[in-house]
């Protein structure tokens, strides 16, 4: 055969094979852009549904924090100014051993209810806008000012401000930050920053069929990088909403004890006005302050309590003091 139907040949195969590649490559680039699509919407669907639960979560968490402010400066620290001033307190009373489990308070509970309210005075004092969100999420969620949580950088949430001190609160929230395994703030840009919408590659010959597959590669990676980004949302997602109910749950027997609460104090604030001995009081007066002091107690134990540990976990506690609401919200009737 001569020569240039040797080369005529070869040309039409190298052809029929670049044609071929070609095709090969467009179909990669057709898959890849289906791949990175549906990547990008797993993880937009999975992220808004995070979104929304952490957003519940917060909103719960400031409530919580609102109430325990509002509890501190209109309940805990008047009750404090009012019992102190009472002279002559018998805790050991037996007359009142068999009311409302009132023999179980001591002088030692009246002075952690005072140290309670002490500190949380300078904090009233400013108001609840100088506390600002964060400080109100870290009420919620730590109890004391003494106990405000610690944001990622190791500064105090209650020591930042406006959206920083939201967002520490809430990346500590999902568990910390990406780098130390959890889910931060920012997690949800990190986890998938590679993806993007679809490679924009050169056209040409085999060197388009290599980069076509490495595309097509490249998505399923992007793909399987989205499902576990989605897979780590959704615990993320179940946490957020279990931290919410916990947080709701709090918020209501604290609010139905506070109900409970406001006509003690009344009744306290208008005794002691008149007289400040406690021997000299009627059965009725004594009851009346040891039921104040009881529910004071109450009040402060529930609202220490720490809803969540160091790692963002729903502690024991926060359920053992909910417990004993509930109970004693019975027990009023």
């Amino acid at each position: 055969m001569p020569l240039p139907l040797l080369l005529v040949g070869a040309a039409v195969l190298a052809g029929g094979f670049g044609v071929k590649k070609g095709l090969d490559a467009k179909e990669d680039f057709n898959r890849a852009k289906e791949l990175n699509a549906e990547a990008k919407e797993i993880y937009d669907e999975a992220c808004n549904r995070l979104e929304v639960s952490r957003d519940a979560a917060q909103s719960s968490m400031n409530r919580l924090g609102q109430l325990k402010f509002d509890i501190y400066e209109h309940r805990l620290i008047p009750f404090v100014k009012a019992f102190s001033k009472i002279k002559n307190v018998d805790f050991q009373d037996r007359n009142l051993k068999d009311e409302f489990n009132l023999g179980g308070l001591s002088k030692e509970d009246m002075l952690a209810v005072q140290r309670s309210a002490l500190s949380m005075q300078d904090v009233v004092g400013g108001g609840v806008t100088a506390l600002g969100a964060g400080g109100l999420a870290g009420l919620a969620a730590y109890g004391g000012v003494g106990l405000l949580g610690t944001a990622s950088t190791g500064a105090a949430i209650s020591g930042l401000g406006g959206v920083a001190a939201t967002n520490a609160t809430l990346a500590w929230l999902g568990g910390g930050a990406l780098s130390a395994g959890g889910f931060g703030v920012a997690g949800g840009t990190a986890v998938l920053g590679g993806i993007v919408a679809g490679p924009v590659l050169a056209i040409g010959g085999m060197m388009l069929a290599s980069k076509a597959e490495e595309a097509r590669h490249n998505a399923y990676a992007n793909r399987d990088k989205a499902r576990a980004a989605a897979e780590q949302m959704r615990t993320a997602e179940t946490v957020t909403r279990g931290i919410r109910d916990r947080f709701s749950e709090i918020h209501d027997a604290l609010h139905r004890l506070d109900k409970h609460f406001q006509p003690l104090l009344d009744g306290l604030t208008r005794l002691v006005a008149a007289n400040t001995d406690y021997s000299s009081y009627s059965l009725e007066d004594r009851k009346g302050v040891m039921m104040a002091a009881a529910m004071a107690k109450t009040l402060k134990n529930v609202m220490e309590a720490p809803l969540l540990d160091q790692n963002g976990a729903l502690t024991s506690a926060s359920r053992q003091v909910l417990t004993e609401a509930r109970e004693k919200l019975v027990e009023l009737g």
